[in-house]
């Protein structure tokens, strides 16, 4: 009897912490859906149809960790199109989101998985000023190429307004026609703000050809999951995943095996020089 009852309560506790010690795969039951725009350095197809490239390859990383699979989403969307459907559910993940409170309401955000650079860059032939902010270049009457969508900070929105309202800036979808803007004839403007890496890896041979005319914009990037189909369990799945791969050096390895010598040299010049001063918006 005694055999008995204890063979019982061995099954029974084997059960229980079988239920507190749920398997990897309780954590992400079935791939995560995952939108990549196809830009290098971030992300490219080739033609076996693997999938490299900064993002591309810490995406893969820390899903595997955490123990998920990946599904790409790869149909062209635009900025606005991809928030929308994380919000309505239609994707689970985003890469290299920005944090901001419209977002948190529809969204999970993961601890930042690497640094994303933004930089205001013009052509090598302008007579634009070595250093230049943006409220700078309000009153200098100058026009600015950016962006036609995204969250990049509180200050750049109210500016971005700003030179719309005043026909001053031309938008572009995306950082191959930013590139191709700044050297535009006629002139589509004297400013270029960008995401850093994928300008430097389209300029190709013309970087001799432009010059940065602010500090980099140092901002941590997240990814963003879906509150409607992501759990909280997954969210920390993943936080747990990327802890271990900074912690292993593998996020930083990635993040400066894509990104060029050049920016890498601005960088560090920057991180040394301290943080950039901004003007107070007007």
């Amino acid at each position: 009897m005694v055999n008995k009852v204890s063979i019982w309560w061995i099954s029974l506790l084997f059960s229980v912490s079988s239920v507190w010690a749920a398997p990897a795969n309780d954590i992400c039951p079935r791939p995560l859906r995952v939108y990549l725009d196809l830009h290098a350095p971030s992300a490219w197809q080739t033609d076996d149809g693997q999938m490299l490239g900064m993002d591309a390859e810490m995406v893969q990383a820390i899903l595997a960790n955490a123990g998920c699979q990946v599904r790409w989403e790869l149909t062209p969307r635009t900025g606005a199109r991809i928030i929308k459907s994380i919000e309505d559910g239609d994707i689970d993940l985003m890469i290299r989101a920005s944090k901001n409170a419209a977002r948190a309401q529809f969204g999970w955000f993961t601890k930042a998985y690497r640094q994303e650079l933004v930089g205001m860059y013009t052509r090598q032939n302008t007579d634009v000023p070595s250093q230049l902010t943006l409220p700078q270049a309000r009153r200098l009457g100058l026009s600015l190429i950016g962006p036609a969508s995204g969250w990049y900070g509180v200050e750049f929105e109210q500016y971005r307004n700003w030179f719309k309202k005043q026909q001053q800036y031309t938008a572009y979808p995306d950082a191959v026609v930013g590139t191709e803007l700044l050297f535009a004839t006629p002139s589509r403007g004297e400013l270029l703000m960008i995401d850093a890496d994928l300008f430097y890896y389209h300029l190709g041979a013309r970087q001799t050809q432009v010059r940065p005319v602010s500090g980099l914009y140092i901002n941590p990037a997240y990814l963003l999951l879906s509150k409607k189909t992501v759990s909280q369990a997954t969210l920390q799945a993943l936080n747990l995943a990327i802890d271990r791969l900074q912690h292993q050096g593998v996020l930083l390895r990635l993040e400066q095996k894509y990104r060029s010598p050049a920016l890498q040299q601005q960088v560090r010049r920057q991180l040394a020089a301290g943080p950039v001063p901004q003007d107070p918006l007007e």
